[in-house]
């Protein structure tokens, strides 16, 4: 091998060591991402559906609340307009289905609510009675339905918090490996390579330091002095 073929041997063997070190350090950024990201698509969201199911029932609730101390045209109106939010993030919750026993947690959700709403409309059949009997189906008919539904909603935020906080786990193991992983390759990367670099020296400089010596020995007039040749090379 020639004397620019052993350097760029060297070189060459150092580079696929720092390859090595970025391709395993992609790799596990890569799968943390990918842990990262399943807990935004699989959790989160369903998180923030749940919330917001609770928050636009507990404002039909006080609707309710509104009509049987004789507000009736402003308790309809909020009651309605939850309605549609509460029913937009239950389609959002239904088409992001990600943990076992989900699926049917929505399901029974989507029929009591579906009760509530028939409740609520029974309800309004008795506005014009007085005001106790209104009070009286409020608190026997559709408050255990506002409690039911609500606590199911609870039921699938937990759920997915829970999911989450398992994820979230994994990709701190995933993250700790990485982090020893990475340093360990690395860390014998540099060692291979520092000890590559010094033998790759020592070959190339004793040549050189045999050829000072011989130099040196002819200019004082030793002109027997030979050097030993061992690398088939320029030098």
């Amino acid at each position: 091998m020639t004397l620019r073929g052993k350097i760029m041997a060297g070189y060459g063997i150092t580079l696929l060591l720092v390859i090595l070190v970025c391709t395993w350090a992609v790799a596990n950024l890569w799968r943390l991402g990918t842990a990262t990201d399943r807990i935004l698509r699989e959790n989160y969201l369903s998180i923030l559906a749940a919330e917001s199911m609770i928050g636009s029932l507990e404002r039909q609730d006080s609707a309710v609340l509104l009509i049987v101390l004789g507000f009736e045209e402003e308790g309809h109106y909020q009651f309605r307009g939850h309605e549609a939010k509460f029913l937009q993030w239950l389609g959002r919750a239904k088409g992001n289905i990600t943990i076992k026993g989900e699926g049917e947690l929505l399901d029974r959700l989507e029929k009591n609510y579906t009760n509530y709403l028939s409740a609520f409309s029974r309800f309004r059949e008795v506005e014009e009675a007085p005001q106790g009997e209104q009070g009286t189906f409020y608190h026997q008919t559709m408050l255990p339905l506002f409690n039911t539904v609500r606590q199911e909603c609870s039921e699938l935020r937990e759920m997915n918090e829970k999911s989450m906080i398992s994820f979230s786990e994994e990709a701190g193991i995933i993250a700790r490996r990485a982090v020893w992983s990475t340093t360990a390759i690395g860390a014998t990367a540099v060692f291979a390579g520092l000890i590559f670099s010094l033998v790759l020296a020592t070959r190339l400089v004793r040549p050189l330091r045999e050829m000072i010596r011989a130099t040196s020995e002819i200019a004082a007039g030793n002109y027997e002095v030979a050097v030993s040749v061992s690398a088939k090379d320029e030098l």
